[in-house]
């Protein structure tokens, strides 16, 4: 019987019987209520995609379950686990390009069916909650640095350098006051 991988992990296929691809994602948030009856909630973010895989490897395709628990617990040069190109018809439609393993990865034996009941869960890298967090974080950092910068440049500098790089706002109001408060 020939069997199609449903699931590829780096252009490598898992090929599983009666194989289950079911994505999830989890909306962080915090109960605010207290004592009260209140239902006020503190969003924390969107979480990273999930996918769960399931599926079945029979007692006669032992390299298949010992080639899936390699894949597992594969790590990059960093000593992180590996990140797979996931290549699956759910990925692709909830936009689930990179994963790694997560949780655990499970293999309960079926004795009426001489086979493994195979399950483990992949995790999104690089999501798009993710990299708009990256972008705010760092566009953050940038206003913070530019602030701290304008407000200690103006006493480091010689005061014929402040003249050249200051409008007329800040050299008639500004930097009078900033001079005033020390």
């Amino acid at each position: 019987m020939s069997q199609t991988a449903l699931l590829a992990l780096d252009g490598e296929g898992i090929v599983m019987q009666n194989m289950l691809v079911s994505p999830s994602m989890q909306f962080q948030e915090k109960d605010q209520s207290g004592q009260t009856s209140s239902t006020a909630n503190a969003e924390q973010g969107i979480k990273a995609k999930e996918l769960r895989v399931s599926g079945l490897v029979t007692f006669d395709d032992q390299a298949v379950l010992q080639r899936l628990f390699q894949i597992a617990s594969a790590t990059e040069a960093s000593g992180s686990l590996k990140t797979y190109r996931i290549a699956n018809a759910t990925a692709s439609a909830i936009n689930f390009r990179e994963g790694s393993f997560t949780g655990q990865i499970d293999a309960v034996p079926q004795e009426d069916r001489l086979a493994w009941q195979v399950s483990f869960t992949l995790r999104e890298k690089g999501s798009v909650p993710e990299k708009k967090q990256a972008r705010k974080g760092n566009a953050t950092q940038s206003t913070k640095q530019t602030g701290g910068a304008a407000g200690g440049g103006g006493s480091s500098t010689a005061a014929g350098e402040d003249a050249d790089k200051m409008s007329w706002f800040e050299s008639k109001v500004l930097k009078p006051v900033n001079d005033a408060l020390g």
